[in-house]
């Protein structure tokens, strides 16, 4: 609490190594006068970072999170940008506490996470993406007013955000009774792209009227479709299977039939054969699915798979390791592909040009 600069320093420093070394002191040296304190010299530039170390640690705590959330809040709209980071930070760790997300949500952290989302700094927009996402995991309510929120707007945006994140993680090394301290920092690559597929994941399941909104009010489906069958990073591919899986899986036809006007059926035949088994099978599901529809609304989707090398992959896949592959693969070839099932399709063609209408 000293007034003389270099002591203040000194005293929040030693404080940081106390609460960082010694998890047990936390409930000895902390308490609710010293975290007030704290969020008054973070608006001081000279000491707020240090201040935001000690009160990310003090964030640990559940007792203090009704106070310190909304001072955080009120911190994030600062044009530091070094605050904002830290402090976006500290709420996508807090997000994952379920007690502690619905405290962000009832103080106005969702409006905020939705701004900072759409922000320059790509590591602030990562941050707050994956805050969403992990709201997101809540009730129907919540996830139903974080799409509310205008969020969407922001989707398309990130969906184009082509820069890959660094995120350095720190391990605080003491020597010699915490006379030095070392801090070694472990950069961790974080793709934008792959962390808003996650959440538009989670911000569609389970509702058809959020599905719908995404599929027919803005430019959303068509860049996850085009970064299913372009993207270089398999792990954005593999979220975007995901999300249109999820959508197939509804068994609504309208949105399949769209879903297929929209490149769907090339998209997932550009990554149906690939090392991962599970990516593999929800990419062969999905193809049955449309295959079967094609049949039914007597549309022609089988050509369209054999147009863009898609049964290639499939007699292909017939030599895969896993058997559950190797048995879908087969089935699909069986029933869509072959002589047989050509002439059940024409079978089908004639009888609906007989039909007196």
């Amino acid at each position: 609490y000293s007034d003389i600069i270099e002591a203040r320093t000194c005293g929040i420093k030693i404080l940081y190594i106390i609460l960082s070394d010694r998890p047990h002191l936390r409930k000895h040296a902390l308490n609710r006068k010293l975290m007030d304190e704290m969020f008054r010299i973070v608006k001081s530039p000279i000491h707020a970072d240090l201040a935001l170390n000690v009160i990310e640690i003090g964030c640990q705590e559940p007792e203090y999170w009704i106070t310190a959330i909304p001072e955080l809040i009120c911190l994030s709209k600062k044009e530091d940008h070094g605050v904002q980071r830290k402090v976006i930070v500290m709420m996508s760790k807090l997000c994952r506490n379920k007690g502690c997300a619905q405290i962000i949500v009832e103080n106005g952290g969702l409006s905020l996470l939705v701004d900072m989302a759409g922000h320059d700094n790509g590591e602030i927009a990562l941050h707050a993406i994956t805050s969403l996402s992990s709201l997101a995991t809540g009730s129907d309510e919540r996830i139903q007013a974080i799409f509310k929120s205008g969020i969407m707007v922001k989707v398309p945006i990130l969906l184009d955000h082509h820069k890959v994140c660094i995120i350095c993680t720190s391990l605080l090394c003491f020597q010699n009774r915490n006379l030095l301290v070392n801090r070694f920092c472990f950069p961790l690559k974080k793709n934008i792209r792959k962390e808003t597929c996650n959440a538009l994941f989670k911000f569609i399941d389970g509702s058809l009227e959020r599905i719908g909104c995404i599929m027919f009010t803005d430019t959303t489906m068509e860049k996850v479709i085009h970064l299913l069958n372009s993207d270089p990073c398999w792990l954005v591919r593999m979220e975007c299977l995901k999300i249109v899986w999820k959508m197939i899986e509804t068994g609504h036809r309208y949105l399949i039939m769209s879903l297929v006007d929209r490149g769907s059926i090339e998209a997932i035949c550009s990554v149906v054969v690939c090392s991962d088994e599970d990516m593999t099978m929800m990419a062969l599901n999905a193809l049955e699915s449309i295959l079967k529809l094609g049949i039914a609304e007597i549309s022609d989707y089988a050509t369209r798979v054999f147009e863009c090398e898609g049964t290639a992959k499939l007699e292909l896949l017939q030599e895969h390791k896993s058997e559950n592959v190797y048995r879908k693969a087969k089935n699909l070839i069986t029933k869509y592909f072959s002589e047989s099932a050509e002439n059940d399709g024409n079978d089908i063609f004639e009888r609906f040009q007989n039909l007196d209408l």
